[in-house]
């Protein structure tokens, strides 16, 4: 049977129809760039802004943005990257709160839906990259197949990455005065192979069973050196130093689901599944005299485990045409354990100190909610939910003891769309919603992460608190949506949210060494507007789409100005299009801005991020029906990125500038049915 890709309008279409707003990403834009990873891919999406890696929605990162893998929370601690793009059927940006999944989403949700593999297919891609200074191939094959009733997929990536960074860095002392600059090298080398085994099987009866896993494992290699020129004042302890790290990592999450028929208009759907995530570091730190003598050597062993059992169920039903009722529940068993070991020598040989950390911490979670989906007219569709999150925390150590924490959050959620009237494609949304943020298991273990060197308010060490509590939001989200012609598109929206007991920084000295840890402290608001549209320019084989947002925040325990909630970026934006002629190629551009700016941690700390411009290519040949090439031009502007923290107390002041050169990037990969 020939092979038939269903593109075009069906997100339009998910997009469009559903009562609840989100933006859909199929595998059409996934494919776009040849990007190899998912933080990549979004940040070129409305409303979304990557800083450090972290993806964030409504310019929030932290936590506020919430991940989801096919409907369920990803396991605390897993970066969004972790999930290969070739993976993913789609991506479905939430920007408000359901009942169905967690409330945990301040800012938004993202649900990666992974490729279910239910017709015959066998796809192979090999690419070749250099970004960031660093060449590394990539292999992915998918594979699908069905026999009778039992279909079976598997999707496979293996890929060798890395980069290589040279920041400079100054730093300006008042009280005693000093000037020092940094000559810094950064680097790592990844090698990363990613599984999605699936397997679907239809029962006698009708009930269907899936079994849908994904494993992830890495190795990584890191490495890094600091030389320090003096201009005038102390120098640092050891102005040469140097640093290596190898770390592996292990995650699995494997969930087995069976749906069973109820009636004419009943499904029954109870999943249980099971997350494991592992690491495990080996870390050498040396320091020496600005003339390369050994002063002190740092050893560090340290590794982590997080374990989860979970289960969730739904029933759903449609009552008297109109109503589309579900109830269902959620819940899940968290276990993380860490382990430091740090062992300290001089080049004397002597021993000034051995720290030896053991901590777990355990989050039980159970979520029970209700939601009805509501046709009121033919113009007019309501969705009300109400979501009840229970959380149970303990935390424990050798040098801890016991601490625990009990909440639960009540979390209704109402939402309405109405097609105005005369107006088939116009369309206006509403929506309103209480949300919340647990603390991540790994900021409510008390573990000291010390810096080596040049310890200071901009530099200090980190250290979680057992005491944390959740955050508490209500929101509230507005849109007008426009559709017209096959593809075109534009949509304006707004939110508003408040929230209680943000948890915030607290830098402190104790001992000589600058500390961080997170508390809870006060209030915060925040709002913003966003704008989209895509549209195909006329008769021309062009496709554009632009989007835009502005975010403001204040956050109460701060004093202002710049007193941004979790460095909130304030502004991002970006323009693309695509050319696809009759021919066989295909020409597409994306340039994107995202701003900075100063925002105020504390009373007497201020951190500095600068402007991100960016501006990425592609180039698409077919040259038949079964065989493609894709070439990507990336980060062509390679903008210089630039950091600092200022602290000022007391006739005490530190300053602390970078500077990342960046970097332009190639990327190959072609494409290949087999």
């Amino acid at each position: 049977m020939q092979r038939v890709d269903i593109t075009g309008s069906t997100a339009q279409a998910l997009r469009r129809n559903d009562t609840a707003a989100r933006i859909v990403v199929g595998r059409t834009d996934i494919e776009l760039y040849g990007d190899t990873t998912l933080s990549a891919l979004l940040k070129r999406q409305p409303g979304i802004s990557v800083a450090g890696g972290e993806v964030r929605m409504r310019g929030l990162g932290a936590g506020y943005t919430q991940l989801l893998i096919n409907g369920e929370p990803a396991p605390q601690g897993m970066s969004i990257d972790a999930i290969s793009p070739e993976l993913i059927e789609r991506v479905e940006i939430l920007r408000t709160a359901s009942a169905e999944y967690s409330a945990q989403a301040m800012a938004g949700s993202i649900n990666v839906i992974l490729r279910k593999g239910s017709r015959a297919q066998r796809d192979l891609k090999l690419g070749i990259e250099n970004l960031q200074g660093v060449a590394g191939p990539s292999a992915t094959m998918q594979s699908a197949d069905r026999n009778g009733a039992l279909s079976y997929g598997l999707a496979a990536t293996l890929s060798d990455t890395g980069f290589r960074n040279t920041p400079g860095t100054t730093e300006r002392v008042e009280g005693p005065a000093a000037l020092r600059t940094f000559a810094e090298l950064n680097a790592s080398h990844q090698t990363k192979l990613n599984l999605a085994p699936r397997v679907n099987w239809t029962l006698a009866n009708g009930d269907t069973l899936a079994w849908k896993n994904l494993l992830d494992l890495y190795r990584t290699s890191s490495h890094g050196d600091s030389r320090e020129t003096t201009i005038y004042g102390a120098s640092t302890a050891y102005p040469d130093s140097d640093w290596n790290a190898l770390s592996h990592t292990a995650f699995l999450r494997s969930g087995v689901t069976w749906t069973h028929l109820v009636g004419a208009d009943g499904k029954l759907s109870v999943n249980l599944g099971y997350d494991y995530n592992h690491r495990n570091t080996d870390y050498a730190f040396h320091g020496a005299s600005a003339g390369g003598a050994p002063l002190f050597t740092r050893a560090v062993t340290s590794n982590a485990d997080d374990d989860s059992l979970t289960t969730s169920g739904k029933y759903l039903t449609r009552l008297r045409e109109a109503h589309s009722l579900a109830i269902g529940w959620d819940g899940a068993d968290t276990r993380r354990s860490e382990m430091r070991r740090q062992d300290d020598s001089t080049a004397k040989g002597a021993a000034p100190g051995q720290l030896l950390q053991e901590y777990e911490a355990r989050v039980r979670r159970i979520a029970l909610f209700v939601q009805d989906e509501w046709d009121v007219t033919a113009r007019l569709q309501a969705y009300l939910g109400l979501r009840w999150e229970a959380l149970d925390t303990r935390t424990d150590g050798a040098l801890l003891a016991a601490v625990q924490n009990r909440s639960s959050v009540f979390s209704p959620v109402a939402q309405m769309m109405w097609k105005l009237p005369n107006q088939e494609r116009d369309q206006v949304r509403l929506a309103l919603a209480r949300t919340y943020k647990a603390p991540p298991t790994r900021d409510l273990l008390p573990r000291r992460y010390t810096i080596n060197n040049d310890n200071g308010p901009t530099n200090p060490d980190v250290q979680g608190n057992p005491d944390l509590r959740p955050e508490l939001a209500w929101g509230l989200d507005a849109a007008y949506e426009s559709y017209f012609g096959k593809e075109g598109s534009v949509s304006v929206s707004a939110y508003a949210r408040r929230i209680r007991d943000v948890t915030v920084q607290r830098l402190f000295e104790q001992n000589g060494s600058w500390v961080t840890t997170p508390f809870n402290g006060g209030k915060a608001k925040v709002a913003g507007i966003e704008f989209d549209a895509r549209f195909p320019l006329g008769a021309w084989p062009v496709d554009m789409r632009a989007n835009a947002s502005r975010n403001w925040s204040r956050l109460d325990a701060v004093p202002g100005p710049d007193n941004r909630l979790g460095a909130q970026i304030p502004f991002s934006a970006n323009i693309g299009m695509d050319y696809h002629p009759a021919g066989a190629l295909t020409l597409g551009f994306n340039a994107g801005v995202q701003t900075g700016g100063m925002v105020r941690i504390s009373g007497n700390l201020v951190s500095y991020t600068g402007v991100t411009r960016t501006l990425d290519g592609y180039a698409l040949w077919k040259f038949d029906s079964k065989s493609r090439l894709r070439v990507s031009l990336l980060n062509v502007l390679h903008q210089d990125q630039l950091q600092g923290s200022f602290y000022a107390d007391n006739g005490y002041s530190t300053a602390r500038t970078s500077s990342t050169p960046g970097r332009a990037g190639i990327r190959a990969v072609y494409e290949r049915q087999l």
